[in-house]
Formats: C-alpha cells, sequence, structure tokens
C-alpha cells in the first residue's frame, strides 16, 4: 500500500530526511517515532505530496510526486494541527470536503457522528476546542474511504477517553483491511496500536521492525502535571496505590513521576474512579531503547 525508497529532503545545509526506505503493507499499522526534529513531519508531507523531495514514494502503486492528486484520493490525511475555515459549521465543514472527495453528503454526516461531534454539528469551527477540531479532522480524513491513513500526531489535543476512542478507531480501520500510517509521541500507544514501528533520529532510520521488538526503557521517566475536578487528595493515593508512583502536589496540580510507558495507567486509573482530568501536560524525555538496535525515539 506504501513504498517508500531512499526518501531525502533538504533545507538548505539540513538534512531533514536522509534516505527512509520501508514499506507498508495493506491491513498493516506503522508508528513512526522519533524526537523533535527527528524527520517525522517531513517524511508525512512528502508522502501525502506536500512538498519535494528526492527518492520515490508509491502509494497503492501510484508514484506520489508524478501524480500527487491520485494518489491523494487514496490517503485520508490527519494534519497535525489541522486549519479549517473558522467561519463554518462543523456540518459544513464536514460536507464542504465530502464534496472535495466525492462522497455523499450522508457520509459527512455519519463521520461527525462516528468522532463523537454529531451534538456540536451547527458549532462554528472557530469555536471548538482543540481536542474537537483533532476530532472533525479525523472525521473529514474517513471522507471517500481511503485505503491509507496518514495520521500526524492524532492524540494532540485529544482527552484521554478520546485517545482511547482513537485507538479503537485505527484498530477498526486496520480490521477492515486499511493501512494506517500514524506519528506519535505517546510511545505507550505504540504496542496498544501497530504492528510495525519505524523509529527516526536526525532523518535517518534507526529501527524499522515490529512494534513487539520495540521496547520504551523503564529507566525514561515521564513527568504528568495534572489538574482535576476537586478530587486532588482522592487522587494521590489512588495513582501511589495502581502505579507506585511518585506523586507531588503544589496548589490545584498534581505531578506525577513515572516511566515513560506508564502514563497510560495514571490516567485509566483516574477514568475507572470518576475522577475527570481538567487539564494536563506532559514533560518527558525522548530516547527510547530497541531490541539491541540503540535507536532514537
Amino acid at each position: 500500500m506504501l513504498s517508500a525508497r531512499a526518501v531525502t529532503k533538504r533545507y538548505g545545509s539540513t538534512l531533514a530526511l536522509n534516505g527512509a526506505t520501508f514499506d507498508l503493507d495493506a491491513g498493516r499499522v506503522l508508528a513512526v517515532v522519533g524526537a523533535n526534529g527527528a524527520g517525522k513531519s517531513t517524511l508525512i508531507k512528502s508522502i501525502v505530496g506536500l512538498m519535494r523531495f528526492d527518492g520515490q514514494i508509491l502509494v497503492d502503486g501510484i508514484d506520489v510526486a508524478r501524480d500527487g492528486r491520485g494518489a491523494r484520493r487514496r490517503i485520508g490525511y490527519l494534519a497535525q494541527n489541522p486549519a479549517f475555515h473558522q467561519d463554518l459549521s462543523v456540518r459544513e465543514t464536514a460536507i464542504f470536503y465530502a464534496r472535495l472527495r466525492g462522497a455523499p453528503e450522508e457520509a459527512a454526516r455519519e463521520a461527525v457522528e462516528h468522532v463523537g461531534l454529531g451534538e456540536h454539528a451547527e458549532k462554528l469551527v472557530g469555536a471548538l476546542s482543540g481536542g474537537m477540531r483533532q476530532r472533525l479532522g479525523l472525521a473529514v480524513a474517513q471522507l471517500g474511504d481511503p485505503a491509507l491513513y496518514v495520521l500526524d500526531e492524532p492524540g494532540t489535543g485529544l482527552d484521554v477517553a478520546a485517545r482511547l476512542e482513537l485507538r479503537d478507531f485505527i484498530r477498526a480501520q486496520r480490521a477492515r483491511g486499511k493501512s494506517v500510517l500514524l506519528s506519535t509521541h505517546w510511545l505507550e500507544d505504540v504496542p496498544a496500536t501497530a504492528d510495525e514501528v519505524l523509529v527516526l533520529d536526525r532523518g535517518r532510520v534507526t529501527f524499522h521492525g515490529p512494534s513487539a521488538d520495540f521496547v520504551v526503557s523503564n529507566a525514561v521517566r515521564s513527568r504528568l502535571f495534572l489538574r482535576l475536578n476537586g478530587h486532588t487528595d482522592d487522587a494521590i493515593p489512588l495513582i501511589q496505590h495502581a502505579a507506585g508512583h511518585e506523586v507531588a502536589r503544589s496548589g490545584e496540580w498534581i505531578s506525577v513521576t513515572c516511566p515513560t510507558d506508564g502514563k497510560t495507567k495514571v490516567f485509566e486509573t483516574l477514568l475507572e474512579n470518576g475522577i475527570v482530568i481538567l487539564d494536563f501536560r506532559v514533560e518527558e524525555a525522548t530516547t527510547a531503547s530497541t531490541d539491541g538496535t540503540g535507536g532514537q525515539s
């Protein structure tokens, strides 16, 4: 479904991609991971034909450089920060893109419902939260029944429940025989969603293989900062009991220090006990170990 051969991209003297080569078969999910500046977004923009590059990329046999429009017809693309017309409603936006993709208006309505925006269909895009815009972007990506989904940090702006729904969406597309390429900095999502992992480090592929062979080192630590719905005192012992993490409090915020692959457990523990997360941010290292490759993520 997707074939990349020696894909290279320079910005002046900077080598953003350095000979990236890989394949993605139908019905498979590939996670692309790497630190900021590793080349993830450059690779994705090359795949969807948004920038020139050296090398070759084929989407379902179509050369992106020669027939970008034809390749994009087979791709459902979600940008990291989707840009929509601010003065259109959710419904109008979905219909607009459905017409561009040659899909019926009913498909637009179904896509909006599918991502949980049915109750907000008449809300203007300019009034949406970042997470809701991301959901709308995912709805638009589904239009035209693409064979390949290309998702650039699809979890950006989503709350924990929505991120779990995103996992279900990716699994459902794989079950339908669709291919999915996604970039993510949530490393614990990788074994839950991906069949394969591609690690980029300063534009070079340092690991490409089964997700089972991609091991996030427990020595890599994350620090979560959480603001809850008035149940901070209840949350601290729950987190400590569930995962043994280091928890501290500062005013209405609590900080949790945990292994990088333990963040989801913290969120799930709070949700299971009815504690709403009003806001959060993450500080984490980006180095991960692979099965003997020493690659960076």
